[in-house]
């Protein structure tokens, strides 16, 4: 028996084109394979959200299943769809030959070309027991997460082991809506040897027989290298699959931006990324001839449009209710000036505008509402500062792309007069512990303050600026989720007085 698996970049909602495509895919694997092998939510894509429960997208879907099923004469196909189940919408898996449809909504076993076939949807983590199958097959749809994949890849060998059968999983493939498939197929023998593992992030196909003895399959798992993929692929997927070709941003000549950048050069081409300097009066040369250095180490587009005349025409339009804006005041209307900039380029251009904040800074609202926060994804959203740091240097490890000399700069929104961020904030290592302990850990302040021994003024400072900025945090962009503890995920009440978790 053969397998055909194919990493299946579905758009989500657009039934009729995955579908087509499903179609097409059963032509090809037909000449070369016994049973195409597609990963869950292939015909619907992911996430549905409150789509999943629309009965037209349910009723399209599985329309849409059984004229695939009319192609299954010569080649057996699983994929994963939606289907009723006690009355209301759930995720399923089809087994389809010769027309027949099989529906699986948890493990099941069917027979095949003389073999039993276990099909185990899903996390693989969550099944304990597993029938004398001659096969198992995982379609899945599991997001990536920073840092799990040694573990999804552990549970696949106990999986393998404790079936005592050859194994077959595969990821979905795609982003959007912040979240991001890897797209990931894997295969291991009955030992749960791995024989082969497929790189994340990319569309490609494979043939795999089950009892076909290769050597078993060294894994090796780059922190860095992955998160980079999974950065670049969700700019490239959310953008094109929301209908745009190009991206447009704010290039300040700082370490957010400059990373940005780069995701956006490697997700869709230099040419399709459109970088514009907003430089007012505190803008420092340095930064930029940084910016620009950049730009032409990606070969990306790089305008500069001074904010100064129209901060001018705004400042003078509100003096006779202010006479004496505050400082505070002035640096937010620098910040929305460049979101004004951005957004009316994007109109233009009919390109996505990427936000460049960081999840350091939205967690305590260091940013500016309709001003750095515009955009149509914030990719870095749910990627800490100092480990910026660490993907910057990942980045330049063979040549420097990254000027060096913005790696190495004190971080500064340059608002004001030789402004750092240290004046308002703690050292980001500092701040980066407080925020995880705080957000992930869900920790008090007293404990925060023993286990990691930093000054109860600062913890407290950094956790009332957390609390207060859940207004903030409700407006962002959708943003790149590489973790369980995202920002967007957690839904906090804005009318709020919390006196019991800064204890």
């Amino acid at each position: 028996m053969k397998i055909y698996a194919t990493s299946f970049n579905p758009r989500v909602a657009d039934i009729a084109a995955n579908a087509e495509n499903i179609i097409r895919l059963l032509k090809t694997a037909s000449a070369q394979a016994d049973l195409l092998l597609l990963p869950e939510a292939a015909l619907t894509g992911c996430p549905l959200y409150d789509l999943f429960e629309d009965k037209r997208i349910v009723k399209q879907n599985l329309d849409a299943l059984k004229e695939i099923a009319k192609h299954t004469k010569d080649i057996a196909c699983v994929l994963g769809y939606i289907d009723y189940l006690d009355k209301a919408p759930a995720s399923a898996i089809a087994f389809i030959y010769k027309g027949k449809i099989t529906k699986i909504f948890d493990d099941e076993t069917v027979d095949f070309m003389g073999q039993t076939l276990q099909i185990c949807p899903g996390d693989m983590a969550q099944y304990k027991n597993f029938s004398e199958a001659d096969v198992v097959l995982n379609p899945c749809a599991v997001p990536y997460r920073r840092g799990e994949t040694p573990a999804r890849i552990e549970s696949l060998k106990k999986a393998a082991k404790k079936a005592a059968a050859p194994l077959l999983s595969l990821n979905l493939l795609g982003g959007g809506d912040g979240l991001v498939f890897d797209g990931v197929c894997a295969s291991l023998n009955r030992k749960g040897e791995y024989t082969f593992v497929s790189a994340p992030f990319k569309e490609q196909s494979f043939i795999w027989e089950p009892e076909e003895r290769t050597q078993p399959y060294a894994f090796k798992y780059d922190d860095m290298a992955e998160l980079l993929e999974a950065l670049s692929f969700s700019i490239k997927d959310q953008v094109t699959k929301c209908g745009m070709d190009k991206v447009i941003l704010g290039l300040s000549g700082g370490l957010d931006s400059a990373v940005v950048a780069v995701l956006a050069a490697r997700a869709l081409g230099g040419e399709s990324v459109f970088a514009v300097g907003l430089p007012f009066r505190y803008t420092s040369e340095l930064s930029k001839q940084l910016a620009e250095k950049l730009a032409h180490n990606l070969k990306i587009n790089h305008e500069r449009i001074p904010i100064g005349p129209a901060f001018e025409a705004v400042k003078s339009g509100v003096l006779h209710i202010s006479s004496h804006p505050k400082d505070l005041t002035e640096q937010n209307l620098q910040a929305r000036l460049r979101g004004v900039v951005l957004m009316t380029l994007s109109a233009e251009l009919g390109g996505m505008v990427l936000s460049t904040g960081n999840k350091s800074e939205a967690a305590v609202g260091y940013c500016t509402l309709y001003g750095d926060t515009c955009g149509g994804l914030m990719p870095l959203g749910d990627v800490y500062k100092s480990d910026l740091y660490k993907l910057a240097r990942y980045i330049n490890k063979d040549e420097e792309i990254i000027p060096q000399g913005i790696i190495d700069r004190a971080p500064s929104a340059e608002l004001a007069p030789g402004q750092k961020d240290q004046d308002s904030l703690p050292p980001y290592p500092v701040l980066d512990k407080i925020i995880r302990a705080y957000w992930e850990e869900l920790l008090p302040a007293a404990d925060i303050v023993k286990k990691y021994k930093i000054a109860k003024a600062v913890v407290a400072d950094v956790l009332r600026r957390i609390d207060a900025m859940d207004f903030k945090r409700r407006q962002c962009p959708p943003i790149t989720q590489t973790s369980r503890f995202c920002l967007s995920e957690r839904l906090r009440p804005i009318a709020k007085k919390i006196v019991s978790l800064d204890k």
